[in-house]
């Protein structure tokens, strides 16, 4: 049997068996409005009055800490074939394999929460589960369409550095994994996280979200309880300067947007001005907002963070905190083959920036190449990186039945098998 595939993130939740194009997509969380009426995962999207609704996430700082809101998730997604195309998982479950994500260094009581849910609630037959990071070695990354392919020097010969050619994985690689809650820098060695040398970043696209919240409340209105309008303005509207933010700065007026925000009459989630819509707006019966530097200026923080009065590293000098804890003769190799994952790699100009700071940085005899998917499948690539895994021999000899469970119990799977124990 095909198995199926979970990657259980933070914000959004995609699912479906390894042999789909693309995967289902459901907003993991609960939102209630301001009447007081709850909705669901992707019910959020037919909130018709969005003002101060608030959301609710089973993940708190990484973690997944509430599976009773997890797990109706979960049934919503995997028993509901009127909301995703007719997919139905089935009630025969003791037969399905199944491949899960979670954070890195979860904490290994709140992992073993996991492992009973799945082996005693769903009855899942076997089981494999490790950060997004973990699965990225496997997935295709030459000669994929959907990939960009990005050289910190542009004399630099296209070559690559890693030796995989023949195995089912690539045995060096730095992945960067940029999602909602925080952004991880996870060196990959021999197909591997190497544990010792990961970096965590605290900023992510629910920090932006934030940012942005109180930028706009200073500068135009209140919009500190406006979490989903503001979700959406920072996807429609945020960028990352393409060389420094004072260079964007001195063309602000000419990068300036206008975001005509929702009245709840003609429009639920206010939209952006552009030359389709510009002349059948009636001025006089809208509101808008008109950003400048706030387009640059909040995504900033992932270089410059004291930009937002916090007082730690950038992305870059994460990076190269966490390269300098790999052995020495690595070191090279990794940031020859860097992949970056997650959504806040949609942000035009994130991953052209990223590879040009991180290349003045290195010493001048190192090439940094940065490898990224397409902006519509930032978010996608570790689905699919665990669906190419899915049909590998490595996954086929170290995922855990569930016989194994039931005579190991939890501590063995966390201690021998998935969490960060096992390597540390």
């Amino acid at each position: 049997m095909v198995p199926f595939v979970i990657d259980n993130g933070s914000y959004e939740i995609k699912f479906g068996h390894a042999n789909l194009v693309t995967p289902f997509r459901a907003n993991n969380g609960i939102a209630k409005d301001k009447y007081g009426a709850s909705y669901l995962s992707n019910h959020m999207k037919t909130i018709r009055d969005i003002s101060s609704a608030t959301i609710r996430r089973p993940h708190e700082l990484g973690q997944l800490v509430s599976w009773e809101l997890e797990g109706c998730i979960w049934d919503y997604c995997l028993y509901n074939p009127d909301e995703f195309d007719g997919f139905h998982l089935g009630d025969n479950t003791r037969e399905q394999d199944l491949i899960l994500t979670e954070t890195c260094f979860t904490l290994p009581e709140l992992s073993k929460n996991s492992d009973q849910v799945v082996f005693e609630e769903y009855e899942f037959a076997t089981m494999f589960k490790s950060p997004a990071s973990g699965f990225m070695p496997f997935a295709n990354l030459i000669g994929n369409k959907n990939m960009e392919h990005l050289c910190g020097k542009d004399t630099a010969v296209n070559t690559d550095y890693t030796t995989a050619t023949t195995k089912e994985y690539r045995d060096f690689q730095l992945v960067i994994d940029s999602g909602f809650n925080c952004t991880w820098v996870v060196p990959i060695i021999k197909g591997v996280p190497f544990y010792k040398a990961i970096k965590k970043m605290d900023i992510g696209g629910r920090f932006l979200n934030g940012l942005l919240k109180e930028t706009l409340s200073f500068r135009h209105y209140n919009m500190m309880d406006e979490t989903i309008l503001l979700n959406n303005i920072k996807e429609k509207c945020l960028f990352v300067s393409p060389v420094s933010y004072f260079d964007s700065f001195k063309t602000k007026q000419q990068q300036a947007v206008e975001y005509v925000l929702p009245d709840f009459q003609t429009s639920f989630l206010g939209y952006l001005v552009d030359e389709s819509n510009r002349k059948g707006i009636d001025r006089g019966s809208v509101q808008t907002i008109t950003l400048t530097d706030e387009r640059f200026a909040v995504p900033e923080t992932f270089f410059h963070p004291e930009m937002a009065n916090i007082l730690k590293p950038g992305l870059v000098e994460t990076i190269l905190e966490a390269i300098s804890m790999v052995p020495e003769p690595l070191r090279p190799i990794l940031v020859s083959n860097i992949v970056c994952v997650g959504g806040n790699f949609k942000l035009p100009h994130m991953s052209s920036r990223l590879t040009s700071e991180l290349q003045r940085q290195l010493p001048t005899d190192w090439t940094c190449r940065v490898t990224v998917p397409s902006s519509s499948d930032c978010e996608l690539a570790a689905w699919n990186a665990m669906a190419q895994f899915s049909s590998t021999d490595v996954y086929k000899t170290t995922r855990v039945t569930r016989e194994e469970y039931l005579e190991h119990g939890t501590d063995w799977c966390s201690k021998h098998r998935f969490t960060y124990q096992n390597w540390i």
